[in-house]
């Protein structure tokens, strides 16, 4: 049997890995135009569902659940990347983070763990998974909404 040198498969730096930590400045900054330019025009994104998604929709969903909160983004503690060239030759950028933001209405601090995991060819996000729990954050604007109605009524 000969040996050979395994080639290292996972990664703590890399261009890919810069251009995730870019798309979480960029969504830190608000800065939606710069955000977008990390995607393929084709990508395929799926957070927390199975059903694909654009860049331009996951934008637009990201801006709707945003408008609730005066103030939010990943935190700089306990943020980890890492890339992994899978078996198929694959380039693949997994992200750990934190995600903290307020709520508007209320000034509800939310703290909410975050897994991206991101296929990159040519330089641009292709595929991309994430997975984070908006129960909470579901629930206080539910809360809120029903709050809202109340007022409403008894003004009447």
């Amino acid at each position: 049997m000969s040996c050979k040198n395994a080639e290292p498969k996972y990664f703590s730096s890399s261009p890919e890995i810069d251009e995730v930590k870019a798309l979480v400045k960029d969504y830190n900054a608000g800065d939606w135009t710069a955000w977008m330019t990390h995607y393929a025009d084709t990508a395929k994104i799926q957070h927390n569902t199975l059903e694909d998604s654009t860049p331009a929709e996951l934008l637009e969903g990201f801006k709707d659940l945003l408008a609730g909160t005066s103030s939010y983004g990943f935190t700089d503690k306990d943020i980890f990347y890492e890339m992994v060239i899978d078996d198929k030759g694959e380039k693949w950028v997994n992200f750990w983070g934190t995600w903290e933001g307020t709520i508007a209405a209320n000034n509800q601090k939310l703290v909410i763990p975050v897994h991206l995991t991101s296929q990159f060819v040519n330089g641009k996000i292709v595929e991309e998974h994430g997975y984070y729990d908006l129960s909470e954050y579901m629930a206080i604007m539910l809360e809120i909404e029903a709050e809202t109605v109340e007022e409403e009524v008894m003004e009447e």
